[in-house]
């Protein structure tokens, strides 16, 4: 698939199969996505990949998100999926995951694995597997218990996570217009 057509046909899929995703294939999407062009002041190992295989695990570790969130539930709008008593944190996703980085008073970890994460979703649509970028489950993956059972280095911390598989149809999608364009003077 050229990149232009992944990028004009990449949906996000919150709905998939139950067939398992080959590691190899994995590992090559992690490549892809370790693509992505970070700056020097981000070193030379600018994220760290956690994966999390098996629907079952990943399962539970969306049910043990969704529960934290419920009993830690911040104020305010945007909450409203807590109240859904199916939601599915992970979508039913055979793979999770996450791009981790070390912290840093610029924010430059936050840009890198954002970056990373969208080479990672292209690569994906470009193999025939779909994706979703998850925000529920981010303040559960920051809890130190959480962090050491799904073996994130102490150093870093979890900034994207996102779903993988093979999608259960094809999501409907309304490409954007285009957008406002402002040309400086």
């Amino acid at each position: 698939m050229h990149t232009v057509d992944a990028i004009h046909t990449r949906r996000s899929v919150r709905a998939y199969q139950p067939r398992p995703v080959d590691r190899h294939l994995i590992e090559e999407i992690l490549w892809d996505a370790a693509q992505a062009p970070t700056p020097p002041v981000s070193g030379a190992e600018p994220f760290t990949f956690v994966v999390i295989e098996g629907a079952d695990k990943v399962a539970l570790c969306g049910a043990r998100a969704l529960a934290f969130a419920r009993a830690s539930r911040p104020q305010g709008p945007g909450y409203a999926w807590l109240d859904q008593e199916d939601f599915s944190v992970f979508f039913d996703a055979p793979v999770v995951i996450l791009i981790c980085a070390v912290p840093d008073e610029l924010g430059q970890a936050a840009f890198d694995c954002t970056r990373a994460g969208q080479n990672l979703m292209l690569s994906a649509q470009a193999r025939g597997l779909g994706t979703c970028w998850v925000g529920s489950p981010m303040h559960w993956l920051r809890e130190p218990m959480t962090r050491a059972e799904l073996t994130i280095p102490d150093t870093h911390l979890a900034y994207a996570a996102f779903t993988l598989g093979y999608a259960e149809g094809t999501p409907t999608g309304k490409p954007r217009e285009r957008p406002p364009v402002i040309w400086a003077p």
